[in-house]
């Protein structure tokens, strides 16, 4: 890899977001939600859900709402291992990171990991597409550890129907991932060649955004080759998958929850192969029915289980968002002049 950073500037490195495209992700998240909120509204009694969290130990939300925001500087702290050799300022990334949360909360259609993308390129000085490589690199690890974790609770837990076909379908894409991350030393060379050759017929011998994007993608996602760095980021992921599985467990506390352990681990997996569907942002009805469909196996009661997601979704979405609104202030402007694509092209 080489020593020298490839900076890549916002309008070199991809092409503005379709409008069309932006309004039918959010058309179909409002639907996905629009069913979610009616199974859980035909299905709950709120007065019982509102009693059972004004009955709630708020030290104990508290406490997990602390855990949280350790488990996100956990994530972040992975995400600059990611990034090296590039040298990067873990409080710049902190910033980007929590800003981003706030757009994934409020903006629908994962804007937030676009911006994060793009904030993360322009002040680090770094390649949009190795960039992108790291945040790759997160998701398949995430999703990698979930079916580890629901391998090993799968004897303790009555598997539902819809969850076997679900993770059928993740197991598939997570190794088709792995094979992606294994092949990359291989055929690195030979890939770049061929991007090369298309770009030049395509867009002219001047041309060379794309080869510089996809070199960026491989360059990060040589990162795992080497001892070093995979062992540091396997270890800073399994401390962000525990103080995940805590702040399940304080929560449940807090309610007075009564499950077997595997509870704790079943809610995180179902969590993060179940808000994979559209929905409109902070995955908000999606998430909390899926909560519901998840404790039911533990024949928690659908109102228990209700107020348990709106704590855990509060713990998790909304309170950070209100850290990432601080951290945006300072850079609103840069980006929002990124996100609609308005800054202009850089010669390097």
């Amino acid at each position: 890899m080489n020593d020298t950073p490839i900076t890549l500037s916002r309008a070199d490195s991809s092409p503005p977001r379709s409008r069309s495209a932006t309004w039918l992700s959010l058309g179909i998240g409002a639907l996905v939600t629009l069913v979610a909120l009616y199974l859980i509204v035909r299905s709950v009694n709120f007065e019982l859900t509102l009693l059972a969290i004004r009955s709630a130990n708020l030290w104990l939300v508290l406490a997990a709402l602390g855990v949280q925001l350790a488990a996100m500087l956990f994530v972040i702290r992975r995400w600059q291992i990611l990034l090296r050799p590039y040298p990067t300022r873990y409080n710049e990334l902190t910033q980007i990171y929590f800003s981003a949360h706030l757009l994934n909360t409020i903006l629908p259609a994962k804007m937030g990991t676009l911006a994060r993308i793009l904030l993360a390129a322009e002040m680090e000085n770094l390649n949009v597409g190795f960039v992108f490589g790291s945040i790759a690199i997160e998701k398949v690890l995430d999703s990698l550890v979930m079916l580890l974790l629901l391998a090993v609770i799968a004897p303790f837990v009555p598997m539902p129907e819809w969850l076997r076909e679900t993770v059928t379908a993740s197991v598939l894409l997570v190794l088709l991932l792995l094979l992606l991350l294994v092949s990359v030393a291989r055929f690195r060379s030979a890939l770049l060649n061929a991007v090369t050759r298309f770009e030049t017929r395509l867009f002219g011998a001047q041309s060379t955004r794309l080869a510089l994007l996809v070199r960026g993608v491989i360059e990060s996602l040589m990162n795992l080759t080497r001892r070093r760095e995979l062992a540091s980021v396997l270890f800073w992921t399994v401390c962000a998958i525990l103080a995940g599985g805590l702040v399940n467990q304080l929560l449940f506390a807090a309610l007075d929850i009564s499950v077997p352990w595997s509870a704790t681990w079943f809610v995180m997996v179902v969590l993060q192969i179940g808000t994979r569907v559209p929905a409109l942002p902070a995955n908000l009805g999606v998430f909390h029915y899926v909560v519901i469909l998840a404790l039911s196996v533990y024949s928690v009661n659908e109102n228990t289980a209700l107020a348990y997601a709106i704590l855990l979704h509060l713990v998790v979405f909304v309170l950070p968002a209100l850290i990432g609104a601080l951290c945006a202030l300072p850079i609103s402007a840069r980006l929002f002049a990124l996100l609609t694509n308005r800054t202009q092209p850089t010669t390097e």
